[in-house]
């Protein structure tokens, strides 16, 4: 397949470029304005691709949603073109089935890589349709089809986007499809990954967060059993490691972060969260994904009990002592000192298993060993 999508390209007279151990993209530059790069040297717009270890991705959920429908219920849509790279993988590894994609053409040569993707397609004989326009308002004139079986989100690069996005999106989703969401970790999108997650749920849609890739990019699946046991069985945690800055391309410059505590929570294990609070949502995901991993989210606070906060009802404070929790995370950041002796009185016996641990000021990360037994 991916030869093919080379040849393509080359044809067109451009270079393919695959990147390199230090080099985050794959992308494509006309062959007259080729020339090698130096080290850290700022990519042009061309040269800003999905990455091989993304692809690969994309190649495993190909196969799993050949197995999981048939061929006419596969259909893509992509919400980000650019010079097509992506899209034209999603059409070859899909194809014959369609694949629509909208692009704003907002940044600079992205009308320019639109035709160009068309000129690829054509070559290829791929059935893709690129149209020009804006997310979500215009996906019913870029939309050939009612459901689709693939997409990817990969437009503007913010929280309130990503959201927008998912929300045209989501009644437009066969009843077993993939959804990857490009560059979450890359571009601090954590908390619009976190808003789309809460949306989705009560929908079937499990998500995942795709440590491997060098964006840190995130999926959700429905009704594709093999890809979520794939999943659920090597994906620990978007930040897992380390609190772990996602770029293979090192600009800018991985930050300084502050030593994480991590709480590990093997199976059979039960941890509790005190505090209800917008701290809370540090830990949204985890406690989406693990529902059987999670004695119970108190608080202290009488207006915040009785809420629903990711899918769990907060309960009194003084029941802590009963929720037969195996660790407690201080999900209040700005009164963790306060928190920590509140929960020491309420619940003794976890003296040595509260965290963040005295003398950590940064939020605790939560996660499992990857296995699948969070469900």
């Amino acid at each position: 397949m991916f030869p093919r999508i080379v040849d393509a390209y080359t044809n067109e007279g451009y270079v393919f470029e695959m990147g390199s151990p230090g080099v985050l993209w794959t992308g494509v530059t006309p062959r007259e304005q080729w020339r090698p790069r130096r080290l850290y040297e700022t990519p042009s717009h061309r040269q800003i691709a999905i990455s091989i270890r993304d692809a690969w991705f994309f190649l495993l959920v190909g196969d799993a949603l050949k197995e999981a429908n048939d061929q006419g219920e596969q259909a893509g849509l992509v919400i980000g073109n650019s010079f097509g790279i992506s899209t034209v993988m999603i059409a070859q590894m899909l194809a014959p089935a369609p694949i629509d994609a909208i692009d704003a053409e907002t940044s600079n040569g992205s009308a320019e890589g639109s035709a160009l993707t068309r000129r690829v397609c054509g070559r290829l004989g791929l059935d893709v349709q690129v149209t020009r326009g804006f997310s979500p308002q215009d996906l019913d004139g870029a939309c050939r089809r009612e459901r689709y079986s693939f997409v990817l989100i990969d437009g503007e690069h913010t929280d309130e986007q990503i959201v927008q996005d998912f929300n045209g999106i989501k009644d437009r989703l066969s009843e077993r499809c993939v959804v990857f969401l490009h560059d979450v970790g890359l571009r601090d999108m954590d908390a619009g990954w976190l808003a789309v997650q809460q949306i989705a749920a009560p929908m079937g849609l499990r998500g995942f967060d795709l440590s491997a890739t060098d964006s840190g990019s995130s999926v959700l699946v429905r009704g594709v059993g093999s890809l979520e046991r794939m999943l659920e069985q090597t994906c620990p945690g978007l930040r897992t490691h380390n609190d772990v800055y996602h770029a293979g391309l090192q600009i800018p410059m991985p930050p300084m972060r502050a030593e994480t505590d991590v709480l590990v929570v093997d199976d059979g294990e039960r941890v509790a969260f005190f505090g209800a609070g917008q701290d809370l949502a540090h830990y949204g995901g985890f406690i989406l994904r693990s529902p059987g991993s999670i004695a119970g989210v108190f608080d202290d606070d009488p207006a915040k009990v009785g809420q629903t906060r990711y899918g769990q009802i907060v309960r009194a404070g003084d029941e802590l002592g009963g929720a037969n929790a195996d660790a407690v995370v201080l999900s209040t950041h700005g009164h963790a000192d306060s928190a920590r002796a509140r929960v020491r009185a309420l619940a003794p016996g976890l003296i040595e298993r509260v965290y963040p641990r005295a003398g950590l000021s940064v939020p605790t990360r939560v996660v499992r060993p990857p296995g699948g037994g969070g469900r």
